[in-house]
């Protein structure tokens, strides 16, 4: 797996577009991070990235650094997906903090974004109708299942 320098992520950013994808949540996202980066959480990162990319094209992924392996998962399998100059910036969102760089939140942030949780539902799942019944039965399956 390639790897890139902070060093050499700002000189790339700064030269022009750069295919960056933060790989951590739609919400983290939108609090902050790099600037001209888009979001393709884990997840979701072969719908939103894998399948747009011609397989030479450069892209660097990254999360929240230190300790969070999610950029490396995602060079991963995007590699596996046969993009051929995937780089996974291991230093991630703290390590550009870290240097003096500076993070941007989302210009339209959802309200969630801009203070503390004051009230959250549970998500109730009829599993016996939803999505064509195709969860289990067995309740333990679908907790949490909302985020």
């Amino acid at each position: 797996m390639k790897t890139i320098t902070t060093e050499t992520l700002r000189a790339r950013l700064d030269a022009g577009p750069v295919a960056l994808f933060d790989v951590r949540g739609d919400v983290d996202f939108e609090i902050g991070h790099i600037p001209g980066a888009s979001t393709a959480p884990l997840g979701s990162l072969v719908f939103r990235v894998a399948r747009l990319m011609n397989p030479e094209s450069f892209v660097a992924v990254y999360s929240g650094g230190g300790a969070c392996r999610l950029a490396s998962e995602a060079a991963r399998r995007l590699e596996s997906l046969g993009l051929t100059n995937v780089h996974c910036y291991a230093d991630g969102l703290a390590g550009w903090r870290a240097a003096g760089l500076p993070v941007v939140p989302s210009k339209n942030a959802k309200v969630h974004t801009q203070g503390p949780v004051e009230h959250c539902r549970p998500l109730v799942v009829d599993t016996a109708r939803a999505y064509g019944g195709a969860f289990s039965q067995d309740q333990s399956c679908v907790e949490g299942a909302g985020g």
